[in-house]
């Protein structure tokens, strides 16, 4: 029932909402509004794999500190609506990936990895970002707003900041890649990996401790240190090689883009 759930959500709220608006509102052909009819190059996959693997010890720090971050007296009402929220999503979550077997783990990885990158990149980034843009909003404003919408409509406050990162991570490697599919992949990986790493950790190949993987609890957190530096580095190196140089930009006037 759950798996129905998860893909009537990714098909009727996310793909054809964003396929639709592009054809009834704007008149353009979406695969290519959502430049979703090109093939992904090797190299540019690899690259985008590379920056989300360096990446991750920077970000489970930030999910650490995001989690441990308490609000002040006044909004301690907030706070504990928040938290509450936060016990809900993590029942839902459990329950779906707490197995030891590989059918439900596999149906998870195609479900909840591999369509919801689809379906949320389809609209987070294919139509609701690259519309802003069409619509001369600058990119790193439309990249950033798209990133905030991301996050916010996750409903966890406790998660929020590094989902928003994540978020712009994927707007922005939509940019310079000009490729939807390198970023669906990248968002069914890093949900694919939770997945992996729960099934792993249910059969005791890995320890719980494994999602800790970068976090430094107290003192200065210099692997994430190092995973930021490095992520900067990449980009910054592949930049000056004019291979990460910003997508196309769709103006109004474009009506098949």
């Amino acid at each position: 029932m759950q798996w129905s759930i998860i893909a009537g959500q990714n098909i009727l709220a996310f793909i054809i909402p964003s396929i639709l608006t592009w054809k009834i509102c704007f008149k353009a052909e979406p695969l290519k509004c959502m430049e979703a009819e090109k093939i992904p190059s090797l190299k540019m996959i690899g690259i985008a794999l590379l920056i989300y693997a360096l990446g991750v010890p920077a970000l489970n720090q930030i999910v650490y500190w995001n989690q441990e971050m308490n609000l002040p007296d006044c909004l301690s009402g907030f706070e504990q609506w928040c938290r509450k929220m936060e016990e809900q999503a993590e029942e839902v979550t459990r329950g779906l990936l707490n197995t030891t077997a590989i059918l439900p783990t596999l149906i998870n990885i195609i479900l909840i990895g591999g369509l919801t990158g689809i379906g949320e990149e389809f609209f987070f980034r294919g139509a609701f970002q690259r519309m802003l843009i069409r619509c001369k909003v600058n990119p790193h404003v439309a990249i950033w707003i798209a990133a905030t919408v991301f996050s916010a409509l996750h409903f966890q406050f406790f998660g929020f900041i590094p989902r928003l990162l994540l978020g712009a991570f994927f707007g922005y490697l939509y940019w310079w890649c000009g490729n939807i599919w390198i970023n669906a992949l990248a968002h069914a990986l890093n949900n694919s990996l939770v997945i992996v790493t729960t099934w792993c950790i249910n059969k005791g190949i890995m320890s719980e401790d494994f999602e800790m993987l970068g976090v430094t609890e107290s003192g200065v957190p210099s692997i994430a240190v190092i995973s930021a530096i490095a992520v900067g580095f990449v980009i910054y190196y592949y930049h000056r090689r004019g291979v990460l140089t910003g997508s196309r930009n769709i103006s109004v006037e474009d009506s098949n883009c």
